[in-house]
């Protein structure tokens, strides 16, 4: 069992049709996804169609929120520093372990396009920074400068290293180690918001805001003001349904290093899943046989694998797109999105499912109250059929949304026939990455 919820739980399938069926027609629903946004996509301004304002419904949440997330830190942090018991150090019985790389890490990934950037607003971390950054204000300390040219690129190394620890390194799994690692990043993200602003640090630098900020761009939920911490001070917030992807036309533009933020998301998501496949074992023992350093280091082939992945990824896209790079990358937050739920969310049920019970015992003493700390996990809460079919529908739902997004932004400066012909690379990449995605997920897992 540990070493299924090491990583996304694996799903055992027989198909009944050919994979390399359902790898094409996924792509060619994506292909005919084009000429369909052609047509269905005018040069006129689009109208957003906003729903009622929820805020003044949600406003009190905000608190609550707040203070459960500020419990949960807590005992994480508390359960991975001081637990002893041999039953305390497996990744499915220890709260640092489950609520960081289970139900923060993949929840937050999942809510932030599900739902919004609900996140920033009330992340326990984010709301000390604002204080911080206001008690420094007030005492009229001026922040430093953060240089521009850097933009989100800081957050990027941060993503690298942040699935590195999650695929690579195996003691980011050990508890002690982990909790370790968070006190330290949640002490320097104080500090950094302390030197140069909260604003500034929390939408470039911070990795969990970067990732909620990108992906709500594709989410149902507008939030205005658009940044958390103008939201702070603001007299008029709101929050307004809106439909899916609207967002990708009407949020600010990305900043820069966040094209790179996005495609590095996509690729790691799918280096997890080619890392846990037969056929990646194979590519390991084709170099392990020529080369007996990297059969005695595994960890540096796995690294150099996965960065590699990040290089073809990017570098496919600044072929495409040159120097429309920025603009565009906007349009393949749905794929990350999507991809990153397809991949985990099968995780997320199984192994969230110990949520309740690393909370109610968080030493690992098998301490049981009411029965909530003991209890066999139900691995079979979804039929693995419907788990590949709900993969399949998500990944080819997202690559179209990404086609009409692709379509309205070129449409602004052309024709819908020239921005069809304009797009044309752009829609064979998405086609590439629509099939290359059904594939990593078609795959047998190793045992």
């Amino acid at each position: 069992m540990l070493g299924l919820l090491a990583h996304a739980a694996p799903i055992s399938y027989r198909f009944p049709l050919p994979i390399w069926l359902y790898v094409l027609a996924g792509g060619a629903a994506v292909l005919l996804s084009a000429p369909a946004a052609a047509l269905a996509v005018r040069d006129e301004p689009v109208r957003e169609r906003l729903g009622p304002d929820l805020y003044p419904y949600a406003r009190r949440l905000g608190p609550l929120v707040t203070a459960i997330g500020t419990m949960l830190i807590a005992v994480g942090l508390v359960g991975g520093l001081f637990s002893t018991t041999a039953q305390s150090q497996e990744f499915i019985e220890n709260p640092v372990d489950v609520l960081t790389w289970v139900d923060f890490w993949v929840g937050l990934g999942i809510a932030a396009w599900l739902v919004g950037n609900v996140y920033e607003r009330v992340a326990p971390l984010n709301v000390a920074a604002r204080a911080v950054d206001r008690a420094l204000a007030r005492r009229g300390v001026q922040p430093l400068p953060y240089p521009a040219r850097l933009g989100q690129w800081p957050a990027v190394v941060l993503l690298l290293v942040w699935s590195w620890m999650e695929l690579v390194w195996a003691q980011a799994k050990e508890p002690r180690t982990l909790a370790l690692i968070l006190l330290a990043y949640l002490i320097a993200t104080l500090v950094g918001c302390a030197l140069y602003g909260a604003e500034t640090w929390l939408g470039n630098v911070e990795l969990f805001s970067v990732l909620s900020r990108t992906f709500s761009r594709f989410s149902p939920l507008e939030l205005r003001p658009f940044v958390p911490e103008e939201w702070a001070v603001s007299e008029q917030r709101s929050a307004r349904l809106r439909p899916y992807g609207a967002g990708l036309r009407t949020d600010p533009q990305l900043p820069d290093g966040g094209a790179a933020f996005v495609l590095t998301a996509l690729a790691t998501v799918v280096f997890d899943g080619w890392s846990s496949t037969d056929r990646f074992a194979t590519f390991q023992e084709w170099f392990w046989q020529r080369w007996s350093f990297l059969a005695h280091h595994v960890a540096v082939l796995q690294t150099l694998s996965m960065l590699a992945v990040v290089v073809l990824f990017v570098g496919a896209y600044l072929l495409v797109t040159r120097r429309h790079a920025r603009d565009l990358a906007v349009t393949l937050i749905p794929i990350a999105a999507v991809y990153f739920t397809a991949h985990y969310y099968s995780y997320l049920l199984i192994a969230g499912q110990a949520t309740l019970g690393v909370i109610v015992d968080p030493f690992g003493h098998s301490w049981n109250p009411f029965g909530w700390g003991e209890y066999p996990l139900n691995t079979g809460i979804v039929p693995a059929g419907l788990v590949w079919w709900i993969q399949v529908l998500l990944i080819v739902w997202g690559h179209v949304a990404a086609v009409f997004a692709a379509h309205r932004l070129a449409v602004r400066a052309s024709s819908p026939a020239r921005a069809l012909l304009a797009q044309a690379p752009l829609v064979a990449l998405m086609v590439g990455y629509t099939v290359a995605g059904l594939w990593v997920l078609a795959q047998q897992i190793r045992a």
